[in-house]
């Protein structure tokens, strides 16, 4: 398997915003991928600190892969491999792993990521895009990021991106002694949902949220009488009220334009601006204005730095429970194929005794190879009455 990635390691959010792909995006992807004849799956993984393609296939897939993602996106592939990390076989199934278990991301051990990869390979599934291979790395690595979460105290510190917004609002001091209020745009979407309930934990903020319709409205339901559901077109009419403005969409295009800005507001209060997406949902130029203070996504980059300092004591258990359970899957990968091998080794077996056999293994191997022969030799007689 190979992947290539666009992330928070390697390019700034500029750069990311470029590499978001949306849902029929993806789809579309994954159609062009399995289209050619040197790739048996793909997944599609975007999230705001990343893009990342996987593909199974012959040692042209990658090639195959990097000129599809550039044409796609209309970006020249020097472009794009300026800003690549690449990964090939072993490194790719421990680069999976990693992901999923939290351990790649920009804030260590956030388990939103476990959600995303998910979603991802549920994609993958739906279009049909899932070989063996795909199959077993993503539901094994799926597997052992539950695990981590279960025994290790790495997901339990405060670490998701949603929880580091959160407390930002919570620090926030506003002028006067009221409510804060709160405008999420996107509120119904993964990130900012998860923002709002967070936020929504402690008193005193009410939280107004974009919809975009009124389908949106009946599926997000709240048991909470300080949450409020506005008309996304009518989002500029809050933000004069508004202490801190928060945007979570999948927008293509601004949210928030510095000029219309202007003309709503009537006076420079205190404001803060908080932008989570990839591509970026406020215009830049809104940092600018006077009292408004703005963070991007880079700025939680900062942030979780921190966080990680808190988290390393219990890295060394996840990467242990990383390891055993990157094992078993490679053991997996690789017996797969001697199935095909039986057969033709039961003749061998049959028609050669064990001595011979062994004789020729010592003439042919090196003295490493040798070492781990006889000690599977030396165990397969216990092994077998286990």
């Amino acid at each position: 398997m190979y992947c290539i990635s666009v992330s928070h390691k390697k390019a700034p959010v500029s750069v990311r915003e470029k590499f978001a792909f949306s849902k029929e995006e993806k789809k579309t992807l994954l159609k062009r991928l399995l289209a050619s004849s040197e790739i048996n799956g793909a997944v599609v993984l975007c999230t705001c600190n990343r893009s990342e393609f996987y593909v199974s296939g012959s040692k042209k897939a990658i090639s195959t892969l990097q000129n599809a993602v550039a044409d796609l996106k209309q970006i020249r592939l020097e472009e794009l491999l300026q800003y690549l990390n690449i990964y090939s076989e072993e490194q790719t199934v421990a680069h999976i792993f990693k992901v999923c278990c939290g351990l790649d991301s920009m804030v260590l051990g956030e388990d939103e990521i476990l959600g995303q990869v998910k979603d991802a390979y549920q994609m993958t599934l739906e279009e049909k895009a899932a070989d063996y291979e795909t199959n077993v790395i993503f539901q094994k690595a799926i597997t052992c990021a539950k695990k981590t979460k279960t025994d290790t105290n790495l997901s339990r510190t405060p670490v998701s991106i949603a929880t580091l917004v959160a407390n930002e609002v919570f620090h926030f001091e506003k002028e006067g002694s009221q409510e804060k209020k709160v405008l999420i745009m996107g509120v119904t979407g993964k990130i900012g949902s998860t923002i709002a309930k967070n936020i929504l934990s402690k008193s005193g903020i009410e939280v107004y949220g974009t919809v975009r319709s009124h389908k949106s409205d009946l599926t997000f339901q709240w048991k909470s009488s300080h949450i409020h559901l506005v008309d996304y077109a009518d989002r500029y009419a809050y933000m004069e009220d508004a202490d801190i403005i928060i945007s979570a969409t999948s927008s293509p295009h601004y949210t928030v334009v510095a000029e219309k800005l202007e003309q709503v507001f009537t006076t420079s209060k205190k404001r803060l601006f908080i932008d989570v997406a990839v591509p970026i949902d406020i215009d830049p130029a809104i940092g600018e204005i006077s009292g408004v203070t703005l963070y991007d996504i880079d700025f939680f980059d900062q942030l979780s730095k921190t966080n990680n300092q808190m988290k390393l004591k219990e890295l060394d258990a996840a990467r242990e429970i990383m390891e055993e359970e990157l094992d078993e899957c490679r053991r997996e990968l690789l017996f797969h194929p001697c199935f095909q091998k039986m057969g033709q080794w039961k003749e061998t077996f049959q028609s050669h005794s064990l001595d011979t056999i062994l004789y020729r293994i010592r003439d042919h191997v090196s003295s490493e190879e040798l070492k781990v022969v006889l000690n599977v030799m030396d165990h397969i007689g216990e092994w077998i009455e286990e």
